[in-house]
Order: structure tokens, then sequence, then C-alpha cells
């Protein structure tokens, strides 16, 4: 109400009090506590927190009770007048986590480098050794280390680290004769049935050059994938 001067009366102004008054407190209802708002907020990030854990607590390959075929190329990285490169395949019964039965076998050909044509002339700077052909044994695998990484801060790769050793008969020229094996490498699962697997080996067996007897070192790199089965988890299928 206004007065005949213009001026409000006093009804007028409670009126517009209990209006503002009233605005104000159902503004407040309606509006979340910040504590409650805090609350869900926590709530969201706990839920992202408690998958990223899930993530990077989880083994998503457990080995123990189940077969693996890997298939790498191998090649020599020690040798420079003569490359032996090739295919291989190895097959392990895992009878726990961290060790395996394996048996591996191994064919090879040999390539000669630039540096064997720069001394051709001199016969005797290059041994005519017999040629590699395949090595194939048996062994166990061993698996000391378990870890994970994180790539751009959103996706865990899980890796291990094996080694191995293994009894090895290798074809020279068409004659078998026993050899030694042993490895080190790595494994990035990329799921529940197949890792990259990278890895190191030293196959070591005599040789025989114009009556003179040596100990031959080659050392391969081997780089391939490796198939678990069955393809899933023996653990989390039981459940």
């Amino acid at each position: 109400m206004q007065s005949p001067g213009g001026q409000f009366t006093r009804g007028g102004w409670t009126v517009r009090t209990l209006y503002s008054l009233a605005a104000a407190i159902s503004f407040c209802v309606l509006l979340p506590p910040p504590a409650q708002a805090a609350e869900d907020v926590g709530r969201v990030h706990e839920g992202r927190n408690r998958d990223r854990l899930r993530s990077v607590q989880g083994r998503p390959v457990l080995k123990a009770g189940r077969f693996s075929l890997s298939g790498t190329y191998a090649r020599t990285v020690n040798d420079a007048l003569v490359i032996k490169h090739g295919g291989g395949l190895t097959a392990r019964y895992h009878l726990a986590e961290g060790f395996a039965f394996l048996l591996n076998g191994t064919f090879a050909t040999s390539e000669q480098t630039d540096y064997v044509h720069l001394v051709r002339y001199e016969r005797r700077l290059v041994l005519e050794e017999p040629e590699l052909k395949s090595h194939m044994g048996v062994g166990f695998s061993y698996t000391p280390i378990y870890g994970k990484f994180s790539l751009f801060s959103d996706w865990i790769l899980h890796n291990d680290l094996y080694v191995e050793g293994a009894f090895q008969l290798v074809d020279i020229a068409g004659s078998r004769q026993p050899a030694g094996l042993a490895g080190l490498g790595t494994r990035v699962y990329l799921g529940q049935a197949m890792s990259f697997e990278l890895g190191l080996r030293s196959l070591m067996y005599a040789t025989e050059y114009r009556g003179v007897r040596d100990i031959k070192n080659l050392m391969f790199l081997n780089t391939g994938l490796t198939l678990f089965m069955p393809l899933k988890n023996l653990a989390r299928r039981r459940r």
C-alpha cells in the first residue's frame, strides 16, 4: 500500500518482507547442503578410483593349470659374419603361477653379411663352420617377478619377467649333438588369452674346426605372441 504522498506504509513493507523471506527459505530448502554435495562428488570419485584400483590390483591372466603356446621369430645378435634367423614354437604347461615345464623347437637359416665378402680372399679369417639347421628340447620356465605399469595414466599394462633353462639337441649339417639353452624374457599381457613376448636366449654347443674344439655361444633375440589355453582364466570361470 502507498500513502497519498507516494511512500509505502508499514503494511506494504511487511508484505514485501514476507515474500522475500519465503523465497529465501524455499531456495535454502531446495539447494542441497554443501556437505551433501561434497559427499556426492566424493562418491563419484571414489567409484572411479575403486574401478582403477581393481584394474591395478587384479591379474588379467592366471597361468596355473593352463597351457600356453608361443610363436616367435629368432635372430642372432652376436655374430658379425653370419646371421642366423628363423621361427620357432614353445609350448608350456604352467604348474603354478611362477613355474612351468616347456617344450621348444626352432628352425634357422644362415645368411652371410657384407663382412664375409670383404675378407673372402682371406679364407683363414672366415671359419667355414657347419651350418646350424635347428634345435629343440625340453626344460623349465620360472617367473620370479610380476609387475604392472601405467600408460598415459589410463591403461594399466601387466607384465612379468621369466628365466628359463633347457636341454637341447642341435642339428648341425645333419648330425645331432647335445646343447644347453638359457634365456631371459618378459611378457606384456594383452588380455586373458594373449601376451606379447620379448626374450634373449643363449644357445651353447661344442664345435670343431680343423681339429680344434670350441664352445659356440649364439645369442638369439626372440619376439612373438603367446596364446593361453583355455582362453579364459580357470579361477574366474569357476566363479
